[in-house]
């Protein structure tokens, strides 16, 4: 099972909206990552022009002697999946803490399973709810559409509507209704559990869903 750590943080922090929060930089070490013999190290950036956090620089040290460093050894080295694994550890929300005035900064996993535990919403929560939680895609480089859909248990053309109706009010302009990608093999909301690519896949209830793809 691979082993990732994020670590060179940078204090700048990018404010998405929503109160969630992002460091304008970090790196992410990782090891262990299955068919690739050595320690794969990427430099993350947030990126004005794409709207996002991207990959700037990604190398590949051998683990020993009698390894060689191929084309096809590099193939499987996941840069994606680096930065948004690693990502889950460095973005945060802020949320009302138990007295006036007070906030609480909560590690992005931990945010997405309070919401994804909320039964009842009345229709302005849900509309707060699904543009916190795309900001949060957007954070973690997660297609946005599909985080809203599944943290929010509504239907994809439900977020779709949603995410429309926060845009043309004003309250999301950023918001880009085609997905970029396909969603990277994490999972958002098991905090503690890293993923494990052998194991069944977890997801919301959400019938006719799709699932998590490498």
């Amino acid at each position: 099972m691979a082993d990732v750590e994020a670590y060179d943080i940078s204090d700048e922090r990018i404010d998405l909206g929503s109160r969630v929060t992002l460091p304008k930089s970090w790196h992410a070490r990782v090891s262990g990552e299955q068919d690739v013999p050595g320690t794969i190290t990427v430099r993350v950036e947030w990126d004005d022009v794409l709207g996002r956090s991207a990959v700037v620089f990604a190398a590949l040290e051998r683990e020993g002697e009698g390894v060689d460093i191929t084309s096809q050894v590099l193939r499987e080295v996941r840069t994606h999946w680096i930065m948004t694994r690693s990502a889950l550890d460095v973005v945060t929300v802020d949320v009302s803490g138990e007295s006036v005035g007070d906030r609480d900064r909560l590690p992005v996993r931990e945010f997405l399973s309070r919401v994804l535990a909320e039964e009842e919403r009345e229709p302005l929560e849900s509309l707060y709810a699904a543009i916190a939680v795309y900001r949060v895609a957007t954070a973690i480089s997660y297609p946005p559409l599909k985080l809203v859909a599944d943290t929010l248990k509504i239907s994809q053309s439900t977020a779709t509507r949603l995410m429309t109706r926060a845009r043309d009010a004003g309250l999301a302009p950023e918001v880009r209704i085609q997905e970029p990608r396909r969603a990277p093999a994490v999972d958002p909301y098991n905090p503690g559990r890293p993923f494990d690519p052998s194991a069944p896949d977890v997801r919301p209830s959400q019938p006719g869903g799709p699932s998590i793809g490498r």
